[in-house]
């Protein structure tokens, strides 16, 4: 997809980004945000104590579904699973979609079980696409999802969700259009690229590009590095 857009010199990214921790380039306090309830017909566990490679990720989504992705990973707490799926329907840009995310315990109880899952109706949120990556943005050696909802449209408009898999709290959160949001290795934490439009710039030919690197700093992200350059 970014590639696309820098093709088009659409390098991503106009409206102001909200998080649940942040704005997109100032620092602030938590804000405690609701965490959403598990996707309707969402398996409760699985009862096979094995490791992510022989999960069978159709025991991970509702029936009827239809795996669209999966994604391992490592966190401090064990190991996880991401699952992205939709439901079949007569109107491929019009289904139903999810993701969820599910971590492998020792308790005794069933060893996997979901932690996290967020239901995108095609009624309400007709997304075109559900993706994910996996990588820790928060600099504590556990992994967490960074999860990409598009819409789809001339201006590449979703969200992006970033879930810390060790807990399954949702950890951050941004909308917009023109705009990509992507793990950043260094410093570790969130790179976010956006288109900037002054006036009379037509919407294929932005005038600018703005980084902006957002870190975890203590329960806020703060902005390590912003800087704009000619699209």
């Amino acid at each position: 997809m970014f590639r696309s857009l820098l093709a088009c010199l659409l390098a991503l990214f106009a409206s102001a980004c909200t998080a649940d921790r942040t704005t997109t380039t100032t620092a602030s306090s938590v804000v405690a945000s609701p965490q959403p309830s598990l996707p309707p017909g969402l398996p409760p566990s699985f009862g096979d104590d094995v490791g992510p490679s022989d999960v069978p990720t159709a025991a991970l989504i509702p029936l009827r579904a239809e795996v669209t992705g999966s994604w391992d990973a490592s966190t401090s707490a064990g190991d996880a699973i991401v699952v992205a799926w939709s439901v079949p329907g007569p109107d491929p840009f019009r289904l139903d979609r999810g993701i969820a995310a599910w971590r492998r315990f020792d308790d005794g109880a069933a060893p996997w079980r979901p932690v996290w899952g967020q239901a995108f109706p095609a009624r309400r949120d007709p997304l075109q696409n559900l993706t994910a990556d996996v990588a820790d943005v928060t600099g504590d050696g556990s992994a967490d999802a960074v999860v990409s909802a598009e819409i789809g449209g001339s201006g590449t408009c979703g969200s992006v969700l970033v879930v810390d898999l060790a807990t399954g709290d949702r950890i951050f959160r941004s909308s917009g259009c023109d705009r990509i949001v992507t793990p950043s290795a260094d410093p570790v934490g969130l790179t976010i690229r956006e288109a900037v439009y002054k006036a009379g710039d037509a919407h294929c030919c932005p005038s600018a590009v703005r980084t902006t690197i957002l870190v975890d700093a203590d329960g806020s992200w703060q902005t390590a590095s912003s800087t704009t350059s000619p699209a």
